[in-house]
């Protein structure tokens, strides 16, 4: 007989000690049966990983791999071997006893490693094998228990599967005699794994959220931390470890925001600032705001870049222009916010060709340039910013007043000994002991904050500061200006509160707080104490809103509250307050959205349906406001909604404006949400209403997010890589918009500055200078 190709190792001696050869000479020569085994090749992806228990799918699959034909079998063996195998006393050795390796003879092969035949080492029992693409050559195999791979040629032997068996049996067994661990999720209780590569990733977002060192996974501390208190089996990261996971997050949630939140929506507004650290690095910010499929507002920060030339306006485009190209956003740009700075001004006039894609432009020729074309790219300057330059104005008349206050203040909290008296004074005025915060000159709302917490201590403080520091420092006219000024500076900071929201439309308020700040200045002209004050206030009033940006007005418009007739009540009101007609405004405002939602029609056409409207479903304008400009509280106004009436061969807008206002006045009332349930009446204007609601008056969130960087690049982290500056405040921006916490940080960071100053807790005898902190909404 001739001898099967493939097998490497000689036959085992027979009972008479005679060998093949021997065989070969003292016995006829038999024909092979056929093997009727059949081989079926099982991908390795049908084996996923698994940790706790054995896979049922992999047993039936060794069932499918092993039909055989045990009488075939038998008479093979007689004819290749000289033996009978069915007497079950002639056992063939296929491995060596240890287990470490030689040749695998659990099945015939060639010297290429193909194989046939049964598989009969006992390390089959746990494994699964794998074969190549022509289902002959087996390559790996796969643990059942546990759904590790393994390469499993069939020259190479068996000694590491058998290996890997004995020590995952062992850890199976192991696995058995300890108690469970229960976790619960959506579907109720199960087994809890400990998985390291999740570990990993929540490490990570730790690290992001409360600004901890990459390296602290790696620390001797921490692993005790883990270990002792949470997870006995958890094991040290490494801090380049930690880097590469940051690295594998940040991809993950970007492909995310960049491939399915943000082609969601209709378009985005973005915003931008430059922020100066203590690492002397500049950093500019790229944020993004959009309405998304379910109608509410959100805001991500797309970039944070550094950058390394000056800050021209040249510079500025370029890295913003690269962050918009990068998320696919160059033909989505509704609008973009900027400073009221030179060089922002500069930057938006070279980004106007780039990002006017979304609505394109139309031609204003005139005589030096019959090609000039208007884009309609909306250029929003920082209304915030904007108040803070009109407050800054007036407050410069009440410096006399304002340094005795902050020479009294620093002549307190220069001395420990000093805090220590006046605590004691307090205590035994019956008043509860404090320090108190100085204001900042960049910053007008910490002049507001700081006379508002020390106004309630105006006894105690004066009595104390007349009697240490030798002289009568505040005078009661004193006391009385700063009354004054807290009164007066009141509505503006509330006013740079409202305005810096995140999660509702801020633009519809303008029109509103306009009016506010021309009436509180109007006033203030007619006292004589304020004359000189609010002078200069009103002319940088007028300077900036004297003509009304056009988005105040179409957002204004927009709110279904107040429509054409709310908007011209509004013109009449502020023409009084500051002696402008705006007759002429009306006029250009009705022109100027007709042509805007001409550009929506060419773009979103298709969108038009004629179906009846849903109900609409009631963060709107306080009610008093809207008696104001209605005519008082008890004003009529019919809710004659448009939904009753069709407006298919109507034009939307025209149908919109047309009709009556609508009087839910409460301060529960949502815009977006009326145009999300109107959106099939009107199903071009609430895609035009969704992207004008979405513009952020203000650049707030862009200067939010230099408040977590300050904290990234504080004095122990100067040595972190820009990439990956940005990773860190991207991913810590990512989980506060996940959690509704991107809200307005650093005002309420500010207020607790000069709140948190209490003399008889730990926790509020922090400094008392109150002139640590991040720029605020307020700063310039």
């Amino acid at each position: 007989m001739a001898k099967p190709s493939g097998l490497k190792r000689p036959c085992p001696p027979s009972r008479n000690g005679a060998g093949a050869a021997a065989r070969g000479r003292n016995q006829p020569p038999q024909p092979q049966p056929p093997m009727a085994s059949v081989t079926m090749p099982v991908p390795a992806d049908e084996y996923n990983h698994r940790a706790d228990g054995e896979h049922p799918e992999a047993e039936e699959a060794v069932e499918e791999l092993e039909i055989e034909n045990d009488d075939d079998i038998t008479e093979g063996a007689a004819a290749l071997f000289g033996i009978n195998m069915g007497d079950g006393e002639h056992p063939i050795d296929v491995d060596s006893s240890d287990g470490d390796g030689g040749v695998d003879t659990s099945q015939s092969q060639d010297t290429n490693g193909a194989s046939s035949g049964k598989l009969t080492a006992a390390c089959w029992e746990d494994f699964v094998p794998i074969f190549d693409e022509s289902g002959k050559i087996r390559t790996h195999a796969i643990c059942k228990r546990c759904g590790k791979k393994f390469v499993a040629r069939a020259n190479i032997g068996t000694g590491s599967l058998n290996r890997h068996m004995a020590t995952c049996r062992k850890k199976q067994d192991n696995d058995r005699r300890v108690q469970s661990r229960l976790s619960m999720n959506a579907n109720g209780l199960h087994n809890w794994v400990y998985d390291a590569a999740r570990a990993r990733n929540e490490l990570c977002r730790l690290i992001a959220r409360l600004d901890l060192p990459l390296g602290v996974g790696d620390t001797q501390a921490w692993e005790d931390y883990i270990q002792n208190a949470h997870n006995p089996a958890f094991q040290k990261v490494s801090r380049q470890t930690t880097t590469r996971d940051m690295h594998k997050l940040f991809a993950e949630e970007r492909a995310l925001l960049m491939h399915s939140l943000l082609p969601a929506c209709s378009s985005v507004s973005i915003t931008s600032d430059i922020w100066s650290g203590n690492a002397k690095e500049d950093y500019v910010s790229v944020v993004a705001h959009y309405v998304g499929a379910d109608w509410e507002l959100h805001k991500k920060v797309v970039g944070f870049r550094l950058i390394e030339a000056a800050h021209t306006g040249a510079n500025i485009a370029e890295k913003i222009c690269s962050v918009v190209e990068e998320f696919g956003l160059i033909d989505k740009v509704f609008a973009v916010s900027l400073d009221n700075a030179s060089a922002n001004s500069k930057a938006f006039d070279i980004l106007q060709p780039m990002l006017f894609g979304y609505l394109g432009s139309y031609p204003t020729p005139t005589k030096e340039d019959p090609h000039k074309v208007k884009y309609l790219l909306v250029h929003q300057r920082c209304a915030c910013h904007i108040i803070n330059l009109i407050v800054k104005s007036g407050l410069k008349r009440f410096s006399p007043y304002l340094e005795a206050f902050r020479t009294a203040i620093n002549f307190l909290n220069s001395s420990n000994q000093r805090i220590a008296l006046f605590k004691n004074y307090c205590i035994a005025r019956g008043v509860r002991p404090r320090k108190f915060g100085l204001d900042m000159d960049v910053r007008w709302n910490s002049t507001y904050l700081m006379l508002k917490h020390l106004l309630p201590y105006r006894d105690v403080f004066s009595v104390w500061i007349e009697s240490n520091y030798g002289e009568q420092l505040l005078t009661p006219q004193h006391w009385y200006a700063a009354d004054q000024i807290m009164k007066f500076l009141e509505m503006f900071y509330d006013a740079t509160v409202a305005l810096s929201g995140v999660y509702y439309p801020t633009a519809p308020l303008m029109m509103h707080h306009i009016l506010d700040f021309a009436e509180h200045l109007h006033k203030a002209e007619l006292d004589p104490g304020f004359r000189s004050i609010a002078s200069p206030m009103k002319l940088k009033f007028l300077k900036y809103w004297g003509d009304i940006p056009l988005l105040y007005s179409y957002a204004f418009i927009l709110d279904p509250r107040a429509k054409m007739k709310g908007f011209f009540n509004v013109l009449e009101l502020l023409a009084k307050q500051t002696g402008t007609p705006y007759g002429v405004y009306y006029g250009d405002v009705k022109e100027s959205m007709t042509r805007l939602f001409s550009k929506y029609e060419q773009r979103y056409g298709a969108a038009r349906s004629q179906r009846p409207p849903m109900p609409s479903a009631p963060s709107g304008k306080r009610k008093q406001a809207w008696g104001k400009i209605y005519g008082g509280p008890g004003a009529s106004s019919s809710s004659c909604s448009p939904a009753s009436s069709s407006t298919s061969g109507v034009n939307e807008l025209i149908a919109y404006l047309d009709s009556d206002p609508v009087t839910d006045w409460g301060e529960s009332f949502d815009i977006l949400l009326w145009w999300r349930d109107h959106k099939l009446t009107y199903p071009i204007l609430s895609i035009m209403a969704r992207d004008i609601m979405s513009v952020p008056v203000s650049t707030v969130s862009s200067k939010s997010c230099f408040s977590c960087t300050a904290r990234i690049l504080e004095d122990r982290r100067r040595r972190l890589l820009p990439e990956h500056v940005e990773m860190l405040t991207c991913i810590k921006d990512w989980d506060q918009a996940a959690r509704k916490e991107q809200h307005a940080p650093e005002d309420t960071a500010l207020e607790e500055l000069f709140d948190n100053l209490y003399l008889d807790e730990g926790e509020g005898s922090g400094s008392g200078s109150g002139s640590g902190g991040t720029a605020g909404a307020g700063a310039g």
